[in-house]
């Protein structure tokens, strides 16, 4: 009888007991790198971004441009330079261009959306990706990578690509959108069969510096087209990239690269700590990133998510710049994009562009990233599942910005720990889950440098502390 009395108190005991918080701890006076921007591209798909307004639906076409640069706040916007222009070689001058007419039609549509960007944000910068040069070009005589047969550029065929690259960045000049940031290749390391070109490390750095030489020689010649500041090596990989590629090209043609810029799908251990070290004093840009994988959760939440978690993880490890993979795609089960568009009829916003919006729209160029720890039961390792966070602080150092996401399928009880001088700070909240979109919570204040919450499982969650 008595052992039935114990377990019947233990049983209503029970739902007392509070478990353990996951921490988050945010040390505004320990500042890392500054931030300098987001970005989006407008690559495989420019014409469908384009297409409600050219299938006559004029209205709906600023109301998506509205939605891509007025409501989220961006700072750069990549564009894709295809290799169509010059099916055959125009002469065998690479210095005296004779393109023909019409080459480079194809550019209305990167044209048409980067105006569309600076009416809204008349500071966005233009960054300039070559996929791959034209296939009488390439080893392998097709604009594909080759798969396994590694398809490259020629051997003495460096002007001819460099002229190539000028004759793109004279058209967006003269058509009064110049590029202000170019990489001369997209993924080089990887043998695959898309759209490119494949480069060893030391082949690598010898066509870097032959295409930089030959550029920053037009750029003498030709000043009235703007010299873009070129952005390396833009890989697959940011091991490879800080281990074995980057330290080649710094030594060939190290006053190159105004840039360090690299793409996020290796995802091993303290990869950005790695390339912020070898990228020295220069800028490090992550240059494309998305969730690729098979996602049937509502409005792709489970990749907004997965965002936040290579955002987080990036800053956290040094990244200065940080861009998404592509505006727009079409309707999909996949996480590539971050709105879905069907050809010249309606669009939609997924859960990954409301995350992605809330994620920009609080952080300005010039904040510092503050250290930030995360400890407890949804402490998550890198690249894997939990609770995910990254810190912001503004530069007279009123304001801070932590960002939170759940990317663990349940419930997680937080409790955040701030530093001096936010202990008992205002605070405005945001948070995107499976239901809300942006939506706003009520204020609240921090209490001796104490503030609990729950996060929802695969939500998101934007605090802004604000100095009393």
């Amino acid at each position: 009888m008595r052992i039935g009395m114990l377990a019947l108190a233990a049983l209503f005991a029970a739902p007392l007991l509070r478990a353990e918080p996951t921490v988050v701890a945010v040390d505004p006076r320990q500042t890392r790198q500054e931030f300098q921007g987001m970005g989006c591209g407008a690559i495989f798909y420019e014409a469908h971004i384009t297409s409600l307004g050219s299938n006559g639906r004029k209205a709906e076409q600023e109301r998506l441009y509205d939605d891509l640069f007025s409501k989220v706040r961006t700072d750069y916007l990549q564009l894709m330079i295809r290799h169509d222009a010059e099916p055959r070689n125009d002469n065998d001058d690479p210095y005296t261009q004779a393109f023909a007419p019409g080459a480079f039609d194809w550019c209305s549509h990167a044209l048409e959306i980067s105006a569309a960007a600076k009416k809204r944000n008349p500071n966005m910068r233009l960054y300039a990706v070559f996929y791959t040069p034209p296939a009488w070009m390439k080893t392998n005589n097709d604009p594909s990578g080759g798969g396994k047969a590694r398809g490259t550029l020629k051997e003495g065929l460096e002007p001819e690509m460099g002229e190539y690259l000028w004759a793109f960045l004279t058209h967006m000049a003269r058509h009064g959108q110049p590029i202000g940031f170019l990489s001369i290749c997209n993924e080089p390391d990887w043998p695959h069969d898309q759209p490119g070109y494949f480069l060893t490390t030391e082949r690598h750095a010898d066509v870097f510096a032959k295409v930089a030489a030959y550029l920053e020689t037009m750029a003498r010649r030709h000043p009235d087209v703007p010299m873009p500041k070129l952005v390396a090596p833009n890989l697959l990989s940011a091991v490879d990239a800080a281990e074995r590629v980057l330290p080649a090209l710094l030594k060939s043609s190290g006053r190159h690269i105004a840039v360090v810029g690299n793409h996020d799908y290796d995802r091993r251990g303290d990869r950005w700590t790695k390339l912020r070290k070898a990228a020295g004093d220069r800028p490090l840009w992550m240059t494309e990133c998305s969730f690729n994988g098979e996602d049937k959760s509502p409005g792709l939440i489970r990749s907004a998510g997965e965002y936040w978690l290579y955002m987080t993880e990036a800053f956290n490890q040094g990244v200065n710049v940080w861009m998404a993979y592509d505006w727009i795609y079409p309707p999909r089960q996949g996480g590539e994009a971050l709105v879905h568009l069907n050809w010249g009829s309606s669009y939609q916003l997924t859960k990954i562009y409301h995350g992605f919006r809330q994620w920009c729209a609080p952080l300005q160029p010039g904040m510092k990233v503050a250290d930030t720890r995360v400890t407890g039961p949804f402490a998550g390792g890198i690249s894997k599942p939990g609770v995910k966070a990254a810190s912001f602080v503004s530069p007279d150092g009123r304001s801070l910005v932590v960002h939170l996401a759940a990317v663990q399928d349940e419930d997680a009880d937080l409790e955040i720990r701030l530093g001096s001088p936010f202990g008992s700070a205002r605070c405005q909240s945001w948070r995107t889950s499976g239901t809300e979109d942006i939506a706003k919570l009520p204020d609240t204040a921090v209490v001796s440098g104490r503030l609990t919450t729950r996060l929802p499982a695969r939500a998101m969650l934007t605090l802004r502390f604000q100095r009393f």
